[in-house]
């Protein structure tokens, strides 16, 4: 059962033979401040030359994802429930203090067709994650960091966000490798300077 209000209806067959070719990568600087800050929470002794290397990674990662989703997407209709799209404009204002209520709303639909792309996907291909995974999980994550897990582990709606945020990980990850993509970069386009660096 669904947990999205939204519905989804696939109009065509997802060609996993499909190959990509990336020739431009774009990057949002706000974005990449925020993995950068990121990074350095979680690996406070981290190196420059490490976050680099990390966020060039996450670019790559995420140029690939969005890439293979906008394929993926056009294979189904999307029906928005209104009241839901709200919640979730509500939601990512205060998150990330946006004003702009068409960035807001755009988002707030990409998201809400992700999470039901993601649960088709991961019905037909059987891909779960079970407390157990959840727990090493968890446990890598202490062991990497030395941060506290007790929070996730001992209360129940915590461990569940938990759950679906690896996921949503496996998903990604499992997308990722099933789909051919190539890199032949260019140009990177940072999103809000309209400038390339060549």
């Amino acid at each position: 059962m669904s947990k999205f209000k939204s519905k989804i209806q696939k109009i065509s067959n997802i060609d996993y033979a499909k190959t990509f070719y990336i020739e431009q990568l774009f990057a949002d600087p706000k974005m990449l401040e925020m993995h950068a800050s990121r990074i350095k929470q979680i690996y406070p002794k981290a190196s420059d030359d490490l976050i680099r290397s990390q966020i060039d990674q996450i670019i790559i990662k995420e140029n690939t994802f969005n890439l293979i989703m906008q394929y993926i997407v056009s294979n189904f209709k999307i029906q928005f429930d209104q009241s839901e799209v709200n919640a979730f404009k509500t939601r990512f204002a205060q998150q990330f203090n946006e004003s702009d209520q068409n960035k807001i709303t755009d988002i707030s639909e990409k998201l809400i067709t992700k999470g039901l792309v993601f649960e088709v996907i991961s019905a037909e291909k059987n891909i779960k994650v079970d407390d157990a995974q959840a727990k090493q999980y968890l446990d890598n994550y202490y062991k990497a960091t030395n941060n506290s897990i007790n929070e996730f582990l001992n209360n129940k709606d915590k461990f569940s966000e938990i759950k679906e945020i690896i996921l949503e990980e496996k998903i990604t990850q499992w997308l990722i490798d099933n789909f051919k993509v190539y890199l032949n970069v260019k140009t990177i386009i940072h999103n809000n300077q309209n400038k390339q660096n060549n």
